[in-house]
């Protein structure tokens, strides 16, 4: 077999599976005996002045249960720098690159299936994002880690900080635009979740969380997304960071939030925000194991020759936890129009609790409905509360 030489980059936000992709992509590489370079800082990599390093004898043993890139990312947009084009074409040339392996999410995405024509050379996308918000692929990679730690800490705050102080955490989830990670709160046992896919009535809410700070005998814990809409200004503020997607972050809305609950309830209301603690944890062992296939798939496919695809997650069948690797466009998944919102049957806006529908999405990850399962603690809680 003819050599090959193959560049992969991480471009975009941090997600805790992205050593993981790359573990599968260089071993894979190394076993089929092709050159594989790393590119630093996602496209960036490609333009003038960009770094580029060699991987081939890389030791993979160094990232195999890390979360994060140690290729380092940024959400660099070749296609606004002047004469970005002509760059990457005279790096690709001067690097004797054969195929691109880009690792990111909607923005990294879209511009490799742009350029997937331009370039003459395949590009095999492989998505991530903890947001779990592109389509074509049944969950990102690092979104079912960050699930998972995410309803640890909201489990950790109910059940001990909450409990202990009578009092109610806001407690807010990163998502882009998508309720995904705020719903798998639900997994921590969060009474009330509010997610950004529909306009939220904020009397509503006030009136189920005293519901609910009642029943557990005063404390509550709500989840909001960073995105949540409302029926009144309540509103974050943009992270203003240099993005040159134009894409615009909102942050810190669970301050405004706590904000107005307190002035409803008079109680004592507190705001926590976990942030980038989600995408820089390690992998659990599904989100891992997925990756790494996920990343040897991409070389397989550039082995065959195949170009413009990106590699993505199958579940096929309900009644099995089993999830499959396989291929879909880049033009499919990736770009404005395709963005992967949590399902209406998964979440139920009059009660903002997630559906059973929810938990059977997330079993394969987080395992069954924890609300049907007994919880030892919480009785013993329950006991002292009734005494």
């Amino acid at each position: 077999m003819a050599e090959k030489t193959i560049l992969v980059f991480t471009g975009g936000g941090l997600c805790p599976a992205l050593n993981s992709i790359l573990l599968g992509v260089i071993s894979k590489a190394q076993t089929n005996k092709f050159k594989i370079l790393g590119g630093l800082h996602g496209w960036a990599s490609l333009l003038e002045n960009g770094k580029i390093i060699d991987l081939t004898n890389f030791n993979v043993e160094k990232i195999k249960d890390i979360g994060g890139t140690f290729l380092r990312s940024s959400r660099t947009n070749p296609l606004k720098v002047p004469n970005g084009l002509d760059q990457i074409k005279e790096s690709i040339k001067n690097n004797n690159i054969d195929a691109i392996v880009a690792i990111g999410g909607d923005d990294t995405l879209g511009t490799a299936h742009i350029l997937s024509n331009q370039l003459g050379i395949p590009i095999v996308g492989i998505p991530k994002t903890i947001d779990n918000d592109l389509s074509q692929t049944y969950w990102t990679p690092g979104f079912p880690s960050a699930a998972h730690y995410f309803a640890d800490f909201v489990r950790g705050i109910k059940e001990h900080a909450a409990y202990t102080l009578s009092r109610i955490f806001v407690i807010e989830a990163p998502g882009f635009k998508s309720g995904w990670l705020a719903a798998s709160g639900a997994y921590g046992m969060a009474d009330l979740i509010l997610p950004p896919e529909e306009i939220i009535n904020c009397r509503h809410v006030v009136e189920k969380l005293e519901e609910a700070y009642l029943k557990n005998g005063n404390y509550a814990v709500v989840v909001i997304s960073q995105y949540a809409k409302f029926d009144i200004p309540i509103v974050g503020r943009s992270d203003e960071q240099s993005d040159q997607y134009d894409t615009a972050r909102n942050i810190f809305i669970g301050l405004s939030f706590t904000d107005f609950l307190k002035n409803e309830l008079k109680m004592d209301v507190r705001s926590l925000h976990p942030g980038n603690y989600l995408e820089s944890v390690k992998p659990i062992e599904v989100d891992k194991k997925l990756s790494i296939l996920l990343g040897e798939k991409a070389i397989e496919e550039i082995t065959k020759g195949t170009a413009g695809v990106a590699i993505c997650l199958k579940r096929d069948n309900g009644d099995s936890t089993n999830i499959e690797v396989t291929t879909c466009t880049l033009e499919s998944m990736a770009g404005k129009g395709n963005y992967n919102f949590l399902q209406p049957e998964m979440f139920d806006f009059e009660n903002f609790k997630v559906t059973q529908k929810f938990f059977d999405y997330l079993e394969p990850a987080l395992g069954k409905n924890p609300t049907l399962e007994k919880n030892e603690y919480l009785e013993l809680q329950k006991e002292i509360i009734q005494k």
